[in-house]
C-alpha cells in the first residue's frame, strides 16, 4: 500500500516540490507565452499545485482529487476547491484552458480514455492546453530503486508518451527532462489542441525497451544487497529488529536480499494509520506507539524517497537507545 504522506512537514510542501512548481509554472508559461485564465488539476493532492497556479495569475483553479482526506487538506490549507471523485469518474460541464496530469497517468489503468476525456473537456474552446508529467523510463543507470515496482501500471519512453497525446488529439508544443533533480527521471510534455509542427518521429522502440527492463532488473538485486551489506554488522549486533515503511521499498529489501536468512526481523512499523493492522509477509504492521522499545533495538529505514525525513523524525527513539539506520543514505533534495 502507497501513502503518500511524509513525516516531519507539518503539512508543508517539500523543498523539491516547491522547486518542481517553480520550473512548471514558468515552463507553461513560456510554453504558450501567458499563464492560461482557468486550471483542471486531475488528481490534485493536498492543492498546493494549484494554489501556486492560483497565486501566479490563473483565476479560475479547481482540482480532482479521490482522496476525500486531500480534499479536505485543500480546503482548510489553500482554500482550493476540489471534485472527490476518481479521474474515471468525475464530471464538469465547464471548459478549461489548461489541463494539469502530474504523476497521474502511470497510476490509470485505462490512461488514454481519461486523455480522451480531457480533449472533450477542451472541445470547444479556441485553444486548449495540457500539461503531462510522468517518471520516463530511460537508461536503467538512471533509475532509481524500486522503478518498476512502485504502484505504478503503465510506464513511459519519451516517444510512447508523446504519441498517447497525439491519438487522444493533442500536439505537442514543448517538453522538459530531468534525469537527476528527482528520485527517478521525469519528462514533462506541454500540448496543444491545435496542431503544431515540431515533432514528428513517435515511434517506440520496443525492443530497447525490453533491454532496458532486462538491464534494470540485473542492476535492481545488486543494488539491494549491496546496501544491506552495509549495515548488516550492525543489523546482527542488535537486540531486536523492526523494519520501518510497510510498503513497496520494504517488499524490496525483503525480496532481493539475503537479510532473512542471516538476521531475525521482530516486526513491521510504519507512521501510517491506514497500514496498521496489515500483514506484510511474516508480519502485522504496528503503530509504532504501541511498541515496547528498549535499549538496543534497532530500526532499519526501508523507504528510499522519505529516508531522510524519516530518520529525521525518529530522534525520540535515539533518545531511548534505538539505533535507527538509513538503508540507502541518499540526500532527499531529489524527493518529490
Amino acid at each position: 500500500m502507497a501513502v503518500y504522506t511524509n513525516p516531519g512537514r507539518q503539512e508543508n510542501p517539500s523543498d523539491a516540490k516547491v522547486r518542481d512548481l517553480d520550473e512548471q509554472i514558468q515552463f507553461i508559461k513560456r510554453g504558450i507565452g501567458h499563464l492560461p485564465s482557468s486550471a483542471l488539476q486531475i488528481g490534485s493532492s493536498d492543492g498546493y499545485t494549484l494554489s501556486r497556479f492560483r497565486d501566479a495569475g490563473v483565476e479560475r483553479v479547481l482540482g480532482v482529487e479521490p482522496s476525500s482526506a486531500s480534499v479536505e487538506l485543500a480546503k482548510r490549507l489553500y482554500q482550493i476547491d476540489c471534485i472527490d471523485s476518481s479521474a474515471e469518474d468525475f464530471q464538469t460541464d465547464e471548459r478549461f484552458e489548461l489541463l494539469l496530469l502530474t504523476h497521474v497517468l502511470e497510476h490509470l489503468y485505462q490512461p488514454q480514455e481519461i486523455l480522451a476525456k480531457c480533449r472533450k473537456i477542451q472541445s470547444n474552446i479556441d485553444e486548449g492546453f495540457i500539461y503531462i508529467e510522468v517518471p520516463l523510463m530511460t537508461n536503467p543507470d538512471s533509475l532509481c530503486p524500486g522503478f518498476f515496482s512502485f504502484e505504478h501500471i503503465n510506464y513511459y519512453t519519451k516517444e510512447n508518451l508523446l504519441q498517447s497525446l497525439k491519438l487522444a488529439g493533442y500536439s505537442p508544443v514543448s517538453l522538459i527532462e530531468h534525469f537527476n533533480s528527482n528520485l527517478s527521471p521525469i519528462i514533462g510534455v506541454l500540448a496543444s489542441t491545435k496542431k503544431q509542427n515540431n515533432y514528428v518521429c513517435f515511434r517506440a522502440d520496443v525492443e530497447g525497451n525490453r533491454r532496458i527492463l532486462k538491464d534494470y532488473h540485473s542492476k535492481e538485486i545488486n543494488y539491494w544487497q549491496g546496501c544491506l551489506d552495509v549495515v548488516m554488522s550492525k543489523l546482527q549486533q542488535s537486540k531486536r529488529i523492526f523494519l520501518w515503511g510497510a510498503g513497496i521499498h520494504t517488499c524490496q529489501l525483503v525480496a532481493n536480499t539475503n537479510l532473512l536468512e542471516y538476521c531475525k526481523v521482530d516486526g513491521l512499523t510504519d507512521t501510517s494509520s491506514l497500514k496498521w493492522g496489515l500483514k506484510q509477509g511474516e508480519w502485522i504492521c504496528q503503530d509504532p506507539a504501541s511498541i515496547n522499545w528498549q535499549e538496543g533495538d534497532t530500526v532499519l529505514i526501508s523507504s528510499y524517497a522519505s529516508e531522510k525525513e524519516i530518520f529525521n523524525a525518529l530522534s525520540w527513539l535515539r533518545d531511548k537507545g534505538v539505533e535507527t539506520l538509513k538503508l540507502h543514505s541518499i540526500d532527499n533534495i531529489r524527493a518529490r
